[in-house]
């Protein structure tokens, strides 16, 4: 690899580690303080011919100008779509095709001067075609998998992934907790690193290691789907913008089914945490009062939430979070929402559209009654 010259191309439908890989190869080529002016960014993004031929150009323009001011220069064809195999554009045209395979001679005719690097991420790259056997033979070409991968083989790569994400955060995983760890939360490594955050202020500064136990109680079921967390946040915020933001990945078929369930559950517990709030069993910082009655405790214990209960202390600072910026009223009315929702959503052809309508409803603030005037 020590003599091919300074062009990488990474694929994968892995976007996080294509991602990651790219920015490190940038920390690598281009000093810090030159990023700005020396890192030159094409997007690959397109999906016909002139728009392919036109990102082609400019990135061939790109690598053909040497730094001006600069020491350095790195070019980054980003995202590129439509390479073979890409899939946006679906079979290439012949005269893209001949661009490309042009390209890739051009390149391993005139090697890049030392001082220069050509960077190429894209989500899919046929290595049958032309310009990725020649890409093979003058480019370091790094492949993450993706698409033709079992669940097997990608449980195996996440699990090789898995120490070094979480030595990121300063975690280890007891025996096993690896993987109930992955078997919850899925393969996607943007998840994993946003679930390894969840457990580090779960954990906090009192201990390192990750157990069964605590990927139980803290992280998210992932799979293919995003995660609801960014949800939570919205609503316990009450910000409109940010809930539509956060629901926008979910906009498809049976995900508002799934937005209702998760956020009934939401509201049911924030209703029980908020009366103990009410009723001062409970302190905005998540102590238990020892005056909290005892008939009060077995219930609140038989609802999943007491002090005997297994929730940790992290749990129930969640918990109030939640609840403070909603009154008891607001609480039930909203779980009433979620419930009626899910109800409709299943038993007709209603979309996600309505729960997410339910739930802005529910995250309006009040207005404030305007002083009578006499």
């Amino acid at each position: 690899m020590a003599d091919k010259p300074n062009i990488h191309v990474l694929v994968g439908e892995d976007s996080y580690l294509v991602e990651a890989t790219a920015r490190r190869i940038i920390d690598a080529a281009v000093p810090e303080d030159l990023r700005s002016t020396a890192v030159e960014t094409v997007s690959g993004a397109a999906d016909n011919m002139e728009t392919q031929l036109a990102s082609l150009r400019e990135c061939i323009a790109s690598v053909q100008t040497p730094p001006f001011l600069d020491p350095v220069k790195l070019t980054w064809w980003r995202g590129v779509t439509f390479l073979p195999g890409g899939g946006a554009g679906g079979r290439l045209a012949e005269d893209v095709k001949a661009a490309l395979e042009k390209f890739s001679e051009d390149l391993a005719a005139n090697p890049l001067p030392s001082n220069q690097t050509l960077l190429i991420t894209a989500t899919k790259l046929t290595m049958a075609s032309i310009f990725a056997k020649k890409l093979k033979t003058i480019a370091h070409v790094v492949e993450f998998g993706g698409g033709g991968k079992g669940n097997k083989e990608k449980m195996q790569d996440a699990l090789l992934r898995l120490p070094d994400l979480a030595d990121e955060e300063k975690l280890t995983f007891a025996p096993g907790a690896d993987r109930e760890f992955l078997a919850k939360v899925g393969t996607d490594t943007r998840t994993i690193v946003s679930e390894l955050q969840k457990l580090r202020t779960y954990l906090g500064t009192e201990r390192n290691e990750v157990t069964a136990a605590d990927v139980a109680e803290v992280t998210c079921v992932g799979g293919d789907e995003p995660e609801l967390w960014t949800i939570h946040d919205a609503v316990s915020q009450r910000s409109p913008a940010a809930l539509l933001k956060a629901v926008a990945p979910f906009e498809k078929d049976g995900a508002g089914i799934l937005i209702a369930t998760v956020m009934e559950k939401y509201f049911r517990e924030a209703l029980v945490c908020r009366d103990a709030l009410d009723h001062g069993w409970l302190d905005k910082w998540g102590r238990w009062s020892e005056k909290t009655p005892p008939a009060a405790r077995a219930a609140l214990d038989a609802a999943g939430f007491g002090p005997a209960t297994a929730k940790s202390p992290w749990a129930v600072k969640n918990a109030v979070k939640r609840a403070l910026p909603f009154t008891l009223t607001e609480l039930r009315v909203a779980r009433y929402r979620m419930l009626t929702a899910r109800e409709k959503l299943v038993s007709s052809d209603a979309d996600s559209s309505l729960v997410v309508s339910e739930l802005l409803r529910s995250i309006s603030k009040p207005q404030a009654s305007k002083p009578r005037t006499k």
